[in-house]
C-alpha cells in the first residue's frame, strides 16, 4: 500500500501472541471491511517481538503470566519492548491512519496500552478503537459487577487513550464506527460499545450477532510474510461458537451461540486462498468443525468434487455420529489430523465438566478415526477442581488403553479457571480459594496438579517414544 495514501484503520495485535500463523482475527476484519470502502492495514507486532526476545517460553500462551502480571511485565517484558515502542509508533503513523484498532486479549493489553499511549503523545487526534476478548471481561468486571480474579489494567478504560471500545463480535460496530468517523460525525452512541466519559464508563445497547456468517469475505493475510511463521498451514474460520457447555470453557459464553458458514461458502472461502496463497494447507480454527455433521460431511463432499489436492485438520467433539463411513470421507478430502478433547478419563468427572462423552463411543471413534488414515490428538486437563486421585488413575488408564490409536497428545494441561467459564463464575461451588502460587480446592492444588501432569508426561512418553507430547504445568 502507498504510504502517500492515508490510511481509514490501523489494525494491530500486539505481543504477546502466537506466531505460528498470521492473526485469524483481524485478517478477516480487513477483508470484511476492505468490501465497504475501508482502507486497513494489519500489523503483527507479536512475530516482530518474537524473533529478536530472548526469552522463547514466554510465548508459551497456554500460560502468558509475564505478559498479563504487572510485576512480571515490568520486569522481564517491558525493558526489551521498550526500544520497539517508538519504531512501532513510528512505523504506524508512517501510513497516516485515522483510526488505529487493538486486538485486547489478557495477554496483549499491557503492551497494546503502552503502544496505545505512545500513539496519542505523538498524534493526539488519533482515534484509538480496542476490541477483542478482553473488553468482555472489562465490562463484565467493572460495569456489570461481576467478580474477577485476574488483574485488570484499569487504564485502558481512562480518558485519554481509547476512545471507544467494542464488547463481542467487532464487524459491523467497527464498520458502522469508521464510517462515521468519515463522516465527521461523533461515534460514541455505536451499538455494542463502550467508553470512558470524566472518569465513569458508559455503556450502550448490546449489537445482535450476525445472524448469515455466508456475507463474511475470506481473510486478508496480505499484509503479513506468510513464510515467517512457524506453521505452513492457513488459518480458517468455518463457524462460530460452539455446541457443547463445558464447564471449564469460555468460548460458550464469548459467542453466545453456534453458527456456521454454508458448505459453499467454505470451500469458495478455500479456493480463493489457494489461489491468493499458493498455499494447499490449512487448519481449521473453529472450536468445533463437527457441530453440524450434515454440514462437515457435505463440505467434504464438495471439496472432493473440486478435485482440490488439500490438506487439512480441525478441533473435533466426540460425537457417535462420527462413524467410520465418514471418516474415510473426511480422509479422503483431505483430513490429516483430528484433535478431540477427551479432557479425563473419569465419567464423574466428565459429567461434571458437561462434556456429554460416553468413554466407551470416545474409544470407538478413536480407534476408527486412526483406522481411518487419520491422525489422532487428544486433549486432557489435569487436576479438575473436583478430581481424585481415582479420577486420575481412570485417565492414565484411558491413555495405556487407547495408546496404540492415538498420534500424539496435542495439549496436556493442569486445570485453568478462565473468568468467563461455568468454573470461573462458580467458584464458590467448587470450593476454589485462589492463592499466592495459583487456585486451590479440596482434591486439587498446584502441587497435585504438578505432581500428576509428571506423572501423565512420564506414562505418555513411554507409551509414545517416537511421538510428541506437550505437557503443561
Amino acid at each position: 500500500m502507498d504510504r502517500a495514501n492515508n490510511l481509514d484503520l490501523a489494525l494491530v495485535m500486539c505481543p504477546g501472541w502466537g506466531v505460528i500463523q498470521p492473526p485469524v482475527g483481524i485478517s478477516y476484519l480487513k477483508g470484511f471491511l476492505q468490501n465497504f470502502g475501508i482502507k486497513v492495514k494489519c500489523f503483527d507486532l507479536s512475530l516482530e517481538l518474537y524473533k529478536v526476545f530472548p526469552e522463547k517460553e514466554y510465548w508459551n500462551l497456554n500460560y502468558p503470566e509475564h505478559f498479563i502480571i504487572p510485576e512480571l511485565f515490568r520486569r522481564d517484558i517491558f525493558p526489551i519492548l521498550e526500544p520497539f515502542i517508538n519504531i512501532w509508533t513510528e512505523q504506524i503513523l508512517s501510513y497516516h491512519p485515522r483510526v488505529v484498532g487493538f486486538s485486547l486479549f489478557m495477554s496483549s493489553i499491557n503492551v497494546s496500552l503502552v503502544l496505545a499511549q505512545q500513539l496519542k503523545k505523538m498524534k493526539p487526534d488519533l482515534i484509538i478503537v480496542g476490541g477483542g476478548a478482553e473488553v468482555t471481561r472489562i465490562k463484565r468486571v467493572l460495569v456489570d459487577g461481576i467478580r474477577g480474579f485476574t488483574p485488570i489494567n484499569k487504564e485502558v478504560i481512562a480518558d485519554n487513550v481509547f476512545d471507544l471500545l467494542i464488547d463481542g463480535e467487532g464487524e459491523e460496530s467497527l464498520l458502522e464506527t469508521l464510517l462515521l468517523i468519515k463522516q465527521k460525525r461523533d461515534f460514541h452512541s455505536v451499538e455494542g460499545s463502550l467508553y470512558a466519559n470524566n472518569g465513569k464508563i458508559v455503556t450502550n445497547r448490546l449489537r445482535k450477532l450476525i445472524n448469515n456468517l455466508d456475507i463474511l469475505p475470506p481473510p486478508d493475510f496480505l499484509d503479513f510474510d506468510i513464510n515467517r511463521y512457524t506453521r505452513k498451514a492457513l488459518p480458517l474460520v468455518t463457524s462460530r461458537g460452539c455446541i457443547n457447555r463445558c464447564t471449564f470453557c469460555a468460548d460458550s459464553p464469548l459467542w453466545k451461540i453456534y453458527r456456521y458458514r454454508s458448505p459453499e461458502k467454505v470451500l469458495e472461502e478455500i479456493k480463493i486462498l489457494v489461489k491468493q496463497y499458493r498455499r494447499n494447507e490449512f487448519e481449521i480454527a473453529d472450536s468445533t468443525f463437527n457441530g453440524n455433521v450434515q454440514r462437515l460431511e457435505k463440505i467434504c463432499d464438495l471439496i472432493i468434487e473440486s478435485k482440490l489436492d488439500l490438506y487439512w485438520s480441525a478441533k473435533a467433539t466426540l460425537r457417535k455420529e462420527m462413524g467410520h463411513k465418514l471418516l474415510q470421507k473426511m480422509k479422503k478430502s483431505g483430513c490429516t489430523n483430528l484433535s478431540y478433547g477427551v479432557e479425563s478419563g473419569s465419567p464423574r468427572v466428565l459429567k461434571d465438566m458437561r462434556k456429554n462423552i460416553d468413554l466407551a463411543e470416545a474409544k470407538r471413534i478413536i480407534k476408527d478415526t486412526r483406522r481411518a488414515g487419520i491422525n489422532v490428538n487428544c486433549f486432557f486437563i489435569i487436576g479438575y477442581p473436583i478430581e481424585t486421585e481415582d479420577d486420575f488413575q481412570l485417565t492414565l488408564d484411558f491413555i495405556q488403553e487407547n495408546a496404540m490409536h492415538i498420534h500424539r497428545f496435542t495439549q496436556i494441561t493442569g486445570c485453568h479457571i478462565e473468568e468467563d467459564s461455568y468454573l470461573g463464575h462458580n467458584v464458590d461451588e467448587y470450593g476454589v480459594i485462589f492463592k499466592e502460587d495459583g487456585w486451590h480446592s479440596k482434591e486439587s492444588t498446584p502441587e497435585i496438579r504438578e505432581k500428576r501432569l509428571l506423572r501423565f508426561k512420564e506414562l505418555a512418553m513411554k507409551l509414545h517414544k517416537h511421538y510428541e507430547c506437550e505437557v503443561q504445568s
